[in-house]
């Protein structure tokens, strides 16, 4: 085999790669005889006809391509092999076939993404002053105990015309062009009279109506809108008003207070002004940790912003998927929507610029963190993460090394170590800086 390194452009490497028609022929043949066991021809047994019989049974362009694959997936890693520097591939590699016959000398080309050049800014020995959190005033207690009220208020069916905050149900039938809108038909949907739910301008075109009443709504669709074709075009819908609920909050006096008291293990509450305390000191509490997050957010932000690297576009667009499944895609796929549904969001996703600036800098976080770990040497040793398995086993009952089994087979165990692993970098990151927040001795 012959490997020939021909450039190299930022993070791309370009090979062209030669085999020999000998091994050609000899995968050639490899494969025909594994395809000739399965063949059947009339008057013999599978794999026992002549050799011309049993070509003429043989789909020829479909060997053709097995041998393809065979012949580059066995000769790229040798070929990697070969180079005088080690490369890191990142991707798979994108392959250009110059010359491919059974009985020649095969060739072709790789490009092949690798990890790029990280020029690190300062990332040690660095001083930030960050803004300090809001305080927590009356005004945010009286605000969260507003929300408790809500997280255990009832749903009553009410006969009057629907208001803002209310809860439908309703059935929708809707229009584009004088078509229907592909997944517009719904019936027995739930859903909350609020500003900028299902479609901007949607939901309030329903307050006033009643129960069984039919009602006319018009909206046009947002640039952002997920169905690529929907944007910026005129839907017509008919809703019909199935059930109107409004949220009944508790009553604000000592048996709520009571009532909350199983929102915080171990404590008793007896009456609202203890709530009011306990609700303080919650609240309190979240925001020491909120304040810790931004400080920690300060410190990488000045480290990453210090840093020089070109993101791939491999691994922005595997992080913009990434972000796309979690926030998008799964949510679509358990409502069983259309394929063309998630095709469209998954293309209007990609051409959302803030999405695009969102993963390229979680990317350049990955490769400025994995420098940083690979320049100081901060490793996750064996024993963290048994210490951190150990959890896992005394809740299931297993072995650490059963447990590692078990996560590894769910898919689990790598990015539990990546986050294990990034957690020990932060940390040496906030112990070789010093963050302070302003006003704050």
């Amino acid at each position: 085999m012959k490997v020939t390194l021909q450039k190299q452009e930022k993070n791309k490497i370009f090979l062209e790669i030669e085999l020999e028609a000998k091994r050609v022929s000899d995968t050639y043949e490899k494969r025909f005889r594994e395809t000739a066991k399965t063949v059947s021809v009339p008057g013999f047994r599978k794999g026992k006809a002549p050799r011309k019989m049993i070509e003429k049974y043989i789909y020829s362009d479909m060997l053709r391509k097995d041998v393809l694959e065979e012949l580059v997936s066995s000769s790229y890693p040798e070929a990697l092999k070969q180079l005088e520097n080690p490369i890191e591939p990142i991707a798979q590699p994108e392959v250009e076939i110059s010359k491919f016959e059974l009985d020649q000398e095969f060739i072709y080309k790789a490009t092949i993404e690798v990890r790029p050049e990280i020029k690190l800014g300062e990332y040690k020995g660095l001083t930030i002053e960050v803004d300090p959190i809001s305080e927590i005033d009356d005004v945010a207690v009286e605000k969260e105990i507003e929300e408790l009220r809500k997280s255990v208020a009832q749903l009553i069916t009410v006969e009057r015309p629907i208001q803002q905050d209310d809860v439908v149900l309703v059935d929708i039938y809707g229009e584009v062009e004088g078509e229907p809108i592909p997944d517009g038909a719904t019936d027995n949907l739930q859903m909350e009279i609020k500003p900028g739910n299902f479609v901007e301008g949607f939901t309030e075109q329903l307050v006033g109506a009643n129960t069984n009443e039919r009602k006319a709504v018009e909206v046009t669709f947002p640039d952002s809108y997920a169905v690529t074709d929907l944007r910026q075009k005129q839907g017509k819908f008919e809703v019909l008003i199935k059930e109107i609920k409004e949220l009944k909050l508790p009553e604000l006096n000592d048996e709520f207070a009571k009532q909350m008291s199983s929102k915080w293990l171990n404590t008793d509450l007896n009456n609202i002004d203890e709530l009011k305390v306990k609700v303080k000191e919650d609240l309190i509490s979240r925001s020491k940790n909120d304040q810790l997050l931004k400080n920690q957010e300060a410190l990488v932000e000045a480290i990453i912003s210090a840093a020089e690297v070109e993101v791939p576009e491999s691994m922005e667009k595997q992080e913009m998927y990434g972000l796309w499944q979690s926030r998008e895609g799964m949510l679509l796929a358990s409502r069983d929507v259309a394929q063309e549904v998630l095709d469209a969001s998954w293309e209007n996703w990609q051409s959302r610029e803030d999405i695009l600036l969102e993963a390229r800098k979680r990317v350049k976080t990955t490769l400025v963190f994995s420098e940083i770990s690979r320049k100081e040497n901060v490793n996750l040793t064996t024993q963290e993460l048994d210490s951190h398995l150990s959890i896992y086993s005394r809740i299931y009952q297993k072995s650490i090394e059963d447990v590692k089994l078990m996560l590894d087979d769910n898919g689990k165990l790598l990015p539990l170590i990546d986050n294990l692993l990034v957690g020990k970098i932060l940390k040496w990151l906030e112990d070789n800086s010093t963050v302070t927040v302003k006003g704050q001795a």
